[in-house]
């Protein structure tokens, strides 16, 4: 074999051989796979938004999220604009929002938050790390997946949701699934800038 070939091959080799966490995902933990655990229910999480203020943390979410958002007495967040992080997409006050669990809650739950007290899953649930405001169909679409199924349509985000979804991980101490950690680093080596 000639030599020049031979360091091709060999530095082929070296760049698609995984070598850890790309310096900005956090280190999480793994396991093999996700494991359904029986009892998952939206209500183990809290019975709904917890207060925040007057209002509740999702409408904080929307207000602390949508440029030049206006709330109203009534807790409706009127007016102003938020770009998808999934899609890139511009959306407005009056577009079908939601407010997305980067680690979903029955994701949350198979991957350990089954066993925390209730407080902690209510805080997991409203902690402002963990959500992002997104547009209904996206969300939806997302459901209750993790990265080895879903990634976010925009290719430009992905690492930016992998770093998202490494951190919340991270402050739960929550592993995730050896499958979906490969995603992770893969989309943070290979970004679109």
């Amino acid at each position: 074999m000639r030599p020049f070939l031979f360091v091709l091959i060999l530095a082929t080799l070296w760049l698609l051989l995984p070598r850890g966490w790309p310096e900005d995902i956090p280190p999480v933990t793994e396991v093999p796979q996700r494991a359904r655990v029986l009892g998952y229910d939206r209500t183990e999480f809290g019975a709904g938004w917890s207060p925040a203020d007057a209002c509740t943390v999702r409408e904080a979410v929307l207000l602390s999220l949508i440029d030049a958002a206006v709330l109203t007495p009534g807790c409706t967040v009127t007016g102003g604009t938020v770009t998808d992080p999934y899609t890139g997409t511009v959306l407005t006050a009056d577009d079908a929002l939601e407010i997305d669990h980067v680690l979903p809650l029955s994701a949350a739950w198979d991957l350990g938050a089954h066993a925390w007290p209730a407080s902690r899953r209510e805080e997991f649930a409203n902690d402002p790390l963990n959500l992002l405001v997104v547009a209904a169909p996206v969300n939806r679409a997302k459901s209750d997946l993790l990265p080895s199924e879903w990634l976010p349509p925009e290719r430009g985000s992905r690492c930016a949701y992998a770093q998202r979804l490494g951190a919340v991980a991270v402050a739960y101490d929550l592993p995730l699934p050896a499958e979906d950690i490969a995603v992770m680093t893969r989309v943070c080596r290979h970004r679109v800038e």
